[in-house]
């Protein structure tokens, strides 16, 4: 019985451990936007700040006025459990999504990492 309780223990602590939340990558090197189908196409290249780290992608952040000229996302991934052992190097990562069309007025995108933003134009 002990046996099976910490086989559970550990089988939920790795369930966590691989469970973690995505959070912002350590920079945005480049961002290209484009319309295609009336729909919003954003590609996004930058690095993360060691390996392990798994899918990169874009989340739209909500406006934080309804007159703001600029679409802003966020530059994800999960990073690897805080136990691994990962290379501790910038590693190269590219995001690309389709989102709905951005309301009235928008000129730009934004997309934010850790430590930088890059602004591109809407075209």
């Amino acid at each position: 019985m002990r046996h099976f309780i910490v086989a559970a223990a550990l089988a939920a602590a790795t369930a966590t451990a691989s469970a973690a939340a995505p959070k912002l990558i350590q920079r945005v090197d480049a961002v290209s936007v484009s319309i295609d189908h009336n729909q919003l196409v954003v590609t996004a290249n930058g690095a993360v700040n060691s390996g392990g780290w798994t899918s990169p992608h874009l989340q739209h952040k909500a406006s934080p006025t309804a007159e703001s000229n600029t679409d802003e996302f966020e530059f994800v991934a999960t990073p690897p459990p805080s136990d691994a052992a990962v290379v501790q190097a910038l590693i190269p990562v590219a995001a690309s999504g389709r989102f709905a069309l951005p309301h009235y007025g928008a000129v730009q995108v934004k997309i934010l990492a850790e430590s930088n933003s890059v602004t591109a134009p809407l075209r």
